[in-house]
């Protein structure tokens, strides 16, 4: 009598995803598969290689599928995993967060160049804490203030901040925008604000739509209304030689420049993303 082998191992059972995902049109079918496999089995990528044809654990090939079908579902796997990896550095996420994108690394690689060892920062909008925690890991004598209305968010910015080792440089605050912020002098104001209009809503991917917070994302006035706010006040708090730096939109870079100019910004930089679409404005008075 025929017996069949009923091992299954890693290799299997990651080819068994991959090809769920491929059919269900997921163009990263193979890294999404990976990146959950490496998840539930707690290994990096040399591990896994090692331990490619050994058995899989019931309880990893378990937590396995149900990341898996979590991602079938249209979950992002940043999502899934709860973090996400963000110029160099791995941040928590949750439900009130954004899920930090690399167009963004280009706000930091720009607050980089122009913020002073010693500096004093101001995130608007912190999210995750991403980009300030990011900054002040690059400057350990530079102190921040994060400012975000989510409650949510903030809590997730604080783990964040307790991860890296910065809890004790980084002043985190709940309110809108400057309205928690005693008044003070910063060398480095930065934001990446919510900037889609809500009549583009039906522009969103699926994704979007269903798993990023929609206060993190949309914004009155044609999507301008954070710019508004952020503009008008931001001189009250910028030292005299500093810098605001503000992710934009990419069709947004002449309507939002012209906001900075009427409010005093005689200096006003427009950056291009990898793709080429404008994605960042730095300005200075």
């Amino acid at each position: 009598m025929k017996t069949y082998n009923s091992v299954v191992s890693y290799a299997q059972r990651l080819l068994f995803w991959r090809k769920k995902f491929q059919a269900a049109g997921l163009t990263t079918a193979g890294l999404d598969a990976r990146y959950l496999l490496l998840f539930a089995a707690k290994m990096d990528a040399a591990q896994l290689i090692s331990a490619d044809q050994n058995e899989i654990p019931a309880d990893v090939s378990a937590a396995f599928d149900g990341m898996g079908e979590r991602r079938l579902k249209g979950e992002p796997v940043a999502r899934i995993l709860g973090e996400k990896e963000f110029f160099g550095h791995n941040f928590l996420l949750n439900k009130d967060t954004l899920v930090p994108r690399p167009e963004t690394e280009l706000i930091v690689d720009i607050a980089l160049e122009r913020f002073p060892s010693d500096g004093r920062l101001l995130d608007l909008g912190t999210g995750s804490g991403a980009i300030a925690i990011t900054i002040l890991l690059e400057f350990p004598d530079a102190i921040g203030t994060a400012v975000d209305i989510s409650k949510g968010a903030l809590d997730c910015a604080r783990e964040n901040a307790i991860r890296h080792g910065v809890e004790d440089r980084l002043t985190l605050l709940q309110g809108s925008w400057f309205e928690p912020v005693e008044a003070q002098k910063f060398d480095l104001i930065i934001s990446n604000p919510p900037y889609i209009g809500l009549d583009e809503r039906n522009q969103m991917n699926a994704e979007a739509l269903g798993f990023d917070p929609q206060l993190a994302l949309f914004a009155d006035e044609g999507g301008l209304a954070a710019y508004k706010s952020i503009i008008d006040r931001a001189n009250e708090y910028l030292a005299g030689d500093g810098w605001l730096i503000l992710e934009i939109g990419y069709r947004q870079a002449d309507v939002v420049s012209k906001l900075l100019s009427d409010n005093g910004f005689d200096e006003i930089a427009k950056l291009s993303d990898l793709s080429g679409h404008d994605r960042a404005l730095l300005a200075q008075r």
